[in-house]
């Protein structure tokens, strides 16, 4: 009688033993929980929200990624330009390879430049062409952002994963687009 709690204790003992070394080895080569600060990336994150990040996925224009710089921080950036593309700001206007970019997501920061006095999202930046291995990021509040501008190209290495989910706050509890 008693070899059978034994016995089940046991048996549950190696569940959890196989679920922790699964979600360890996922954490590890597949996700990874993030906890946003800094302004660039204001109003689509705000200080403190929670991400998750997917480390195994396809990266495209005009995601979302987490990098490391050089200072050993890492970074929220929106990818503009991936290898071939030619970037440029005109007139406060992102084109890629020589077409007007829609930026919907840059909606609530054009206003708020305007009622600013700022003019425009951002100064003119002139035509760069994406190396190969690289990507030209941009943060969404593009007056407030340490960005490709600044820091240049971020090297495919440096991408620690892609922004997939949002954890917090729990009203944008969700997948991320």
């Amino acid at each position: 009688m008693l070899e059978e709690p034994a016995h089940t204790l046991i048996s549950w003992m190696k569940v959890i033993l196989i679920v922790a070394l699964v979600l360890l080895v996922a954490r590890q080569f597949i996700y990874e929980p993030v906890e946003v600060h800094g302004k660039s990336m204001m109003p689509t994150f705000e200080e403190n929200d929670r991400i998750i990040l997917m480390k195994i996925s396809e990266i495209e224009p005009f995601d979302m990624i987490v990098f490391k710089v050089a200072d050993e921080k890492n970074y929220l950036k929106r990818v503009i330009g991936i290898a071939g593309d030619t970037v440029e700001i005109a007139e406060g206007t992102l084109q890629i390879n020589g077409v007007a970019a829609e930026e919907p997501y840059l909606k609530n920061n054009r206003l708020l430049a305007s009622q600013g006095d700022y003019g425009q999202m951002a100064e003119d930046f002139p035509a760069i062409t994406v190396p190969a291995g690289y990507y030209f990021v941009l943060g969404d509040n593009r007056l407030n952002s340490v960005d490709s501008r600044m820091i240049g190209f971020i090297k495919k290495e440096d991408v620690i994963g892609e922004v997939m989910f949002r954890l917090s706050p729990a009203k944008q509890f969700g997948p991320v687009e």
